[in-house]
């Protein structure tokens, strides 16, 4: 028998699976590596560079946060502050949560858009893959725009993928007393809007969707031209793996987002994911979610308190949420 000829197809999904959790699984080991040598380097070090500085380098690698972030941070904190400064803990801490903040990108006016020039509602979409929390997220949106900012407001959903989910924001939104849409193509948006001429703001709630789902995001891409919002919110949950948070920002990065809005910040395991993600990913972050109440779970991003997150850990969480 002749042998059978090889196959030159390409590899199948699970194939692909397999080599990027190879590639993560790479890419970890390498920072674990570079976190070693940076720790080696710095017991190392003269006695003289030794003080405040260096322990809250140690602190900010052992805590993931990048090793040239962190080298990034504590180099503009030796660079702030003179000699004698750097000696006294209190103002290292200060400068270093100084320089950690400014890293953080968040929205400077948080507040919603009212109407367009043109009198019609503005349009804020929030797109994101499944599992963020994004359904309850729009819930919570909706309520602090009506709420705390005194908009008249209203819901699209085009999430028909999941009748739980549009029940779900049917039933949040009949509690809060806003009115909603369903839709279920492209081309039912633009009369959806209509509909809701009257509201100052239209929140459009999308499905979710798999990074590795092509097909689908090409489908999301067109719920978002036959919209045209103002706003393009990315939606993360900081309870996923890093390596998911940065797949995903990347995959959605196509579809042009203008800022995240980073759910579950009760959930993640260490906090040095938002300042991971801050810097891989761009944006300025809108809002935080922080628990699973509508409407008070949610607040305006600080990068003050996010600042301390990531330098404290769990211990600032207790302060800025109250044991919550």
């Amino acid at each position: 028998m002749s042998p059978r000829p090889r196959s030159t197809s390409r590899p199948g999904p699970r194939l692909d699976d397999e080599l990027a959790a190879i590639r993560r699984l790479v890419g970890q080991v390498l920072q674990s590596s570079r976190r070693v040598e940076a720790r080696s380097a710095q017991a190392e070090a003269p006695a003289t560079t030794a003080g405040p500085l260096f322990d809250l380098s140690l602190k900010l690698l052992e805590s993931q946060v990048s090793t040239d972030l962190a080298d990034e941070v504590t180099g503009a904190v030796r660079d702030e502050l003179g000699a004698g400064e750097l000696a006294d803990p209190a103002t290292v801490r200060d400068a270093t949560l100084r320089q950690i903040a400014r890293r953080i990108g968040v929205v400077s006016t948080p507040q919603p858009p009212g109407k367009r020039a043109d009198g019609r509602p503005s349009v804020i979409a929030l797109i994101g893959p499944t599992g963020v929390g994004k359904t309850t997220t729009v819930a919570k949106l909706a309520a602090t725009c009506k709420l705390r900012y005194g908009k008249r407001v209203g819901l699209i959903t085009a999430d028909t993928y999941r009748i739980a989910a549009v029940e779900q924001l049917r039933t949040y939104a009949e509690i809060v007393g806003i009115p909603l849409k369903v839709v279920l193509a492209p081309q039912d948006i633009p009369g959806a809007i209509d509909a809701l001429a009257d509201c100052d703001t239209i929140i459009l709630d999308t499905a979710g969707r798999s990074q590795r789902d092509a097909a689908r995001l090409d489908e999301l891409g067109e719920f978002l031209r036959a919209a045209e919002p103002d706003q393009i919110q990315l939606v993360l949950s900081l309870a996923s793996a890093e390596s998911v948070i940065a797949a995903a920002a990347d995959r959605y990065g196509a579809l042009g987002p203008d800022r995240l809005l980073l759910t579950k910040l009760d959930e993640a395991v260490d906090y040095s994911v938002v300042l991971n993600t801050a810097r891989r990913v761009g944006l300025p972050i809108s809002f935080v979610t922080t628990g699973q109440e509508v409407p008070d779970h949610i607040e305006a991003a600080s990068a003050e308190r996010l600042a301390r997150l990531v330098l404290d850990g769990g211990s600032a969480w207790q302060a800025i949420s109250g044991g919550r």
